[in-house]
């Protein structure tokens, strides 16, 4: 029993052993499978996460904002900045009825506005979920995750503001029953205001006029909530009590007008009143008080007051004040205390702020809506200073001089198409050129499913020209080099003396452009077969024959398929000899450094040819040299065997031939 009992419980222990190792052996495996699950996302195994990473998108980013509440929000798109409008209206209330709560007058109006209010609070929270959805960029890519859509929101200290707008102080009753301090925390929503600014930049076409717009609502507030302020101290120093001179509030400040209910100005009417004060100015002094009390009780029932609002009154004075302190001009009176006058001491130097910043502002918006003029002017100067100093005859003066009023009044002065195209990114100003170009060029014969491609390399290659009246584009039998578009005004195609105009090209119309093709078998080889003017002021969009065959050389296929399209629209009018051939010389297209780089190419080859010509005459010379001396030794050999039997005069000869080797092997 003993045995048994001691084998059980050595089992029990050899099986709880083998699970703890088994449990460690285990876990080592995982963390080896990790680590190598880690290594083999490092060594970028799997493409689709490499792809993912690359843009920083997660691989469950599509399933999370996958549904109909996973919307992101594109804050440069129409729908965001329409809410920006409506948002920043809604910020509006708070910074205009806010300081109106210290006018005792509007108090009963506040009290009404508590559905507004609440409406107006629950903008406010949709806008504040709204931001939680926006767009942001990350290393060039648009996240839409909506996790760190959400956590980038968090971080920001605009989330901050947006809750503190939202806090329901009124319902509260933290502030008890002040107006001012119940909805004063609305004001942090203010920052929305710039965001609406910052967006109609960008989008308005008449930037300086909004900015103009901007500056007068700055003031506008500025004024506002100082007028406001004003009227609080006037409260606690109790203008009820006032008078005119004093330097709060007073109703004597701002009367109400008394209007006189008869005729003033005809004295022939029965209800006339005599409004002429001589008589008083002119009175003894014993006699104007008796006087004035009988002219008043004249006009007790011959005038009207015309009553206003005291809220309307007290505002307007305010409002009046704040803005005559902001702006520097004075004429109040002098305050009469000490905290009175640190008040208008402060306001005075906001308001020489406030002067200083709105003289710079509008200076600046002056300086930048004439810069490009005064640019302008100083190159009209410069032309006219050179037209005088050359002694340029009057007629061509008055023509430079109407060309530069033509240009500024159509814009093309204003606006530099080179330079925006180097401000804008090449792929971007493409674009925009392929919109104003694209369908042009579709409609010309020539370029008719033509590779999209190429239009597009051609497109970036036209540049702007204006012609004054009656400029000549082109001339008959000149070499063909450029292609035109007409892009504004009319142009006509005329006989060589300029007397006949056979018929006038409108904007949209294209000619040239078989001129600059090079088309083999061409009978008029590429000269121009008409002449083209200006028929007034005319802007024409220009492409360069070198420019077009340094497109074509990247697009073989497409030069082709642009020649063949040339050779057919050239033989509807049998314009096209086959037994033509055209020059080897003009079987090149390109700029002329492409063609010298042509040339040195042949001449290297040419230079080759010659070098390997003169090597094969060397080496066959040598070869030649080398059979004859052999020949001669063989000569030599037979000579020797027959110099036994011969006499003098054969030895002779045998020396001679001796000799005549040696001169052979010296060469």
């Amino acid at each position: 029993m003993a045995e048994n009992a001691s084998t059980t419980t050595t089992a029990r222990r050899e099986t709880f052993g083998g699970i703890v190792y088994r449990i460690y052996a285990f876990k080592g495996w995982v963390e080896r499978a990790r680590k190598r699950l880690r290594l083999f996302r490092e060594v970028d195994v799997d493409v689709e996460s490499n792809f993912r990473t690359a843009l920083r998108e997660d691989p469950e980013d599509e399933k999370e904002n996958s549904g109909f509440l996973s919307f992101t929000i594109d804050e440069h798109g129409n729908a965001f900045y329409l809410w920006t409008c409506l948002v920043s209206l809604v910020a509006l209330h708070p910074l205009v009825f806010t300081s109106l709560s210290v006018f005792q007058n509007v108090h009963s109006f506040l009290r009404t506005t508590g559905p507004i209010n609440l409406l107006l609070d629950l903008i406010n929270i949709l806008d504040l979920i709204a931001h939680t959805r926006i767009e942001y960029v990350e290393n060039g890519v648009a996240v839409k995750n909506l996790s760190k859509l959400m956590h980038h929101r968090l971080k920001s200290k605009f989330f901050i503001l947006d809750v503190i707008a939202v806090i329901p102080t009124e319902s509260l009753e933290v502030f008890g029953e002040s107006f001012f301090w119940a909805r004063i925390n609305r004001l942090t929503k203010c920052y929305r205001l710039f965001n609406f600014s910052t967006q109609t930049d960008t989008r308005t076409t008449s930037p300086h006029a909004f900015g103009l717009f901007k500056l007068i609502f700055i003031c506008m507030v500025i004024f506002h909530w100082n007028g406001c302020f004003y009227f609080h101290i006037s409260k606690v120093y109790n203008y009820a009590t006032a008078r005119l001179e004093h330097w709060i509030f007073s109703y004597d400040k701002i009367i109400n007008p008394i209007l006189a209910t008869c005729a003033t100005d005809d004295i022939y009417d029965k209800n006339f009143c005599d409004t002429d004060d001589l008589l008083i100015t002119h009175l003894p002094d014993n006699e104007v008080q008796s006087t004035v009390t009988s002219f008043m009780s004249t006009w007790d029932n011959k005038t009207e007051t015309l009553k206003f609002a005291n809220f309307f009154r007290q505002y307007a004075l305010c409002f009046y004040w704040s803005a005559l302190t902001l702006v520097t001009l004075g004429e109040q009176p002098s305050p009469c205390t000490t905290f009175q006058n640190a008040f208008e001491i402060g306001d005075t130097l906001l308001g020489l702020v406030i002067f200083a910043v709105i003289v710079g502002d509008v200076g600046n918006m002056v300086v930048a809506i004439n810069l490009r003029k005064s640019e302008f002017e100083n190159v009209l100067d410069g032309c006219k200073r050179f037209m005088v100093y050359r002694k340029v005859p009057h007629l061509l003066r008055n023509k430079a001089v109407e060309y530069f009023g033509y240009v500024w009044a159509h814009g093309g002065a204003q606006v530099d198409e080179e330079e925006i195209a180097e401000f804008l990114p090449p792929r971007l100003f493409g674009e925009i050129a392929v919109e104003i170009h694209m369908d042009t060029l579709k409609k010309v014969k020539l370029f008719e499913n033509c590779d999209p491609r190429l239009l597009y390399e051609l497109i970036l290659k036209l540049q702007l020209r204006v012609y004054s009246p009656m400029d000549y584009i082109c001339k008959k039998g000149e070499v063909g080099t450029e292609m035109y578009i007409v892009k504004e005004g009319f142009v006509e195609v005329v006989s060589e003396d300029g007397q006949t105009i056979f018929v006038t090209l409108p904007a949209g119309f294209v000619f040239g452009e078989l001129s600059i093709l090079n088309i083999p078998g061409n009978k008029n080889k590429n000269l121009r077969t008409a002449s083209v003017r200006s028929k007034g002021y005319s802007d024409l969009y220009v492409l360069d024959k070198e420019d077009l065959w340094e497109a074509l050389r990247e697009y073989p296929q497409a030069k082709d398929s642009l020649i063949q399209k040339g050779i057919q629209i050239l033989e509807k009018d049998k314009m096209i000899d086959p037994d033509m051939v055209d020059d080897d010389e003009g079987d090149f297209n390109g700029p002329i450094e492409d063609y010298i780089e042509h040339l040195n190419q042949e001449i290297l080859k040419l230079t080759a040819m010659v070098d390997d010509a003169e090597k094969s005459i060397h080496a066959s010379q040598q070869k030649m040299k080398n059979r004859l001396f052999g020949v001669e030794m063989e000569l030599i050999e037979e000579m020797k065997k027959m110099k036994e039997g011969m006499g003098e005069c054969e030895k002779e000869e045998l020396k001679f031939w001796k000799k005549k080797r040696t001169n052979v092997c010296l060469l």
